[in-house]
């Protein structure tokens, strides 16, 4: 969008111009939810929190005073609210990992040892079956027990983008395994974790 436009639209929005936000909407929905979709799985939560963006503007924007760029501050109000879902979701989903963990460990140690053996062959094909970026994530974070920051280094990419591939390769891997499958993950984390340590599991899961 050319300088002056922007500064046109500015002047309108902050008199409550309805038109002004819908010019903006046409100019910038797709772009929008495209940059969005970097931190989300779901289409449908991205166009949601564009949506809810423009709204916000069209509610608050009357009278305002503004002389930055109006694509910068649109661009950086949808990061912010992306990153918010995105914690939240996380935060939702481990919620739900720990309460069904307790009760899917009382499985788990029931199985034979045969039929544990078959879900960590599954748990590894599926693993190996992630996108290149969330498939080194979830192995650096889970199985060689690196922090956010540090795979982040390595990766060079930031913290919030090790996060994102982190989630999306839980959520991927749920999908694929089915629910009961997928928590045998984190009781395999800490068993074979310490197995790995010690040399008795198979190195194929250690690494």
């Amino acid at each position: 969008m050319a300088e002056e436009q922007e500064k046109n639209i500015i002047r309108l929005l902050a008199k409550g111009d309805e038109e002004a936000t819908g010019i903006l909407f046409r100019s910038y929905h797709r772009l929008l939810c495209a940059y969005c979709m970097r931190y989300l799985v779901s289409r449908e939560d991205a166009e949601d929190i564009v949506q809810a963006v423009f709204i916000s503007l069209w509610q608050n924007w009357r009278g305002r005073k503004f002389s930055g760029s109006l694509e910068a501050y649109l661009f950086g109000a949808v990061n912010k609210a992306a990153l918010k879902t995105m914690r939240e979701a996380g935060k939702r989903y481990f919620e739900d990992i720990e309460i069904s963990c307790e009760s899917f460990l009382d499985e788990v140690l029931g199985e034979t040892a045969e039929r544990q053996e078959r879900i960590r062959a599954e748990l590894h094909i599926a693993i190996g079956q992630l996108p290149k970026h969330p498939r080194r994530v979830i192995t650096d974070i889970i199985f060689n027990r690196k922090s956010y920051k540090t795979v982040a280094a390595e990766m060079n990419i930031s913290v919030n983008t090790v996060k994102t591939h982190y989630i999306r390769a839980l959520q991927k891997l749920r999908q694929t395994l089915g629910a009961q499958k997928f928590y045998f993950l984190f009781f395999a984390v800490f068993s074979d974790y310490s197995a790995c340590r010690v040399g008795t599991v198979n190195a194929t899961y250690c690494r």
